[in-house]
């Protein structure tokens, strides 16, 4: 397997954002106590004419497991000094040479989202999460038959979620659209994704007051930054150890002291070592040598485009409400090679 795959490291997030699914509906059958919480906005007039709204307040703890094609190209890079400034880099471009088959994202995450119902119909979020997985790249070099590697992924993200809920007769209708950003090391600047979703959600009440079982479908947009750009240390790209740049060094260092053959003599067919060769030929290797051993310590500087091999995906989800404070949910995602599975835990409380 080539490590040329190497050079690209790219962090991206593919999230479904976990929303909340109370259902708002009427419930004047029975006499409740007085709304006594400050939030949301218009609650207490919501609750006084029967909706039943949740509790304002939420932490949500979950994980997502995401696989999906992402499509790459317009690939650059350049080979410079750590740290160099970016107005500094003759960046080269690998159009015609290096071209990119269908890539494969597989990346897990854990996150935990903070939730607060402003009005009783719109709910504002903020997400945290650390992100890790894979990346299969598909590439040729100059027209050869395509090489997959895999380049490992780990990084945090961040974001806001804004959900919108319509209750409609015996059903509601759900929109949320959210910002998140990944981070990385060897990224310049944090990706980000945006996530757009709308769902049908149907309540199905239980034997017990505040129990209730809630099933959905719907359709899910997301869409990247076009670009990424970064860094990485050329040795780690190719995965130059620190024992192979000593065994590098060691080598030619025997080079130097005539305890390695150079050459044949294409006269005689006798070994030839350093001591043997004219000025101009330890020059040329001289120089080889230093050129090798200065890109080994330096930075590979990359960009290229990427998007989504499918930006929309179809959604089926399930969530029990055990109480007013505690729910599980579940979503799962799909369009012909896009998957998505969430799991979350929603605790509700009041202020």
């Amino acid at each position: 397997m080539s490590r040329l795959s190497k050079l690209i490291v790219i962090i991206s997030i593919f999230s479904i954002l976990p929303f909340s699914n109370h259902a708002q509906e009427l419930d004047t059958t029975k006499t409740r106590a007085p709304y006594k919480y400050a939030l949301p906005i218009l609650g207490k007039k919501a609750y006084e004419k029967g909706y039943n709204i949740p509790l304002p307040h939420g932490v949500l703890v979950g994980t997502i497991y995401n696989k999906q094609g992402i499509v790459l190209n317009d690939f650059e890079m350049a080979i410079a000094e750590p740290n160099t400034p970016e107005g500094d880099l003759d960046f080269l471009s690998l159009e015609g040479i290096l071209d990119f088959g269908p890539s494969e994202g597989r990346i897990s995450t854990f996150n935990m989202r903070v939730d607060t119902w402003i009005l009783p119909f719109l709910a504002v979020s903020g997400i945290a999460g650390r992100v890790w997985g894979e990346q299969s790249i598909r590439f040729s070099i100059v027209g050869s038959d395509f090489i997959e590697s895999v380049t490992d992924i780990e990084g945090q993200y961040y974001g806001v979620n804004l959900l919108g809920i319509v209750p409609l007769g015996p059903i509601n209708l759900a929109g949320d659209y959210s910002w998140t950003w990944t981070t990385n090391k060897r990224l310049d600047k944090p990706v980000q994704v945006k996530v757009a979703g709308i769902r049908v959600i149907k309540q199905i009440k239980m034997n017990k007051p505040d129990r209730f079982v809630a099933v959905w479908a719907g359709a899910q947009s997301q869409k990247l930054d076009n670009q990424t750009s970064g860094n990485i240390a050329f040795d780690e790209a190719l995965g130059i150890t620190e024992e192979d740049k000593t065994n590098l060094d060691n080598h030619w260092d025997s080079v130097l002291n005539d305890e390695v053959v150079v050459k044949q003599s294409p006269i005689t067919g006798n070994d030839l070592y350093w001591s043997d060769l004219s000025p101009f030929e330890q020059e040329l290797r001289q120089g080889a040598y230093d050129l090798v051993r200065g890109v080994v310590d330096s930075n590979v500087y990359y960009k290229f485009n990427k998007q989504l091999e499918y930006n929309w995906n179809m959604t089926l989800g399930f969530n029990y409400q055990h109480n007013k404070r505690w729910g599980l949910k579940m979503e799962y995602g799909f369009l012909k090679s896009k998957q998505t599975l969430m799991l979350a835990v929603d605790y509700r409380f009041g202020l």
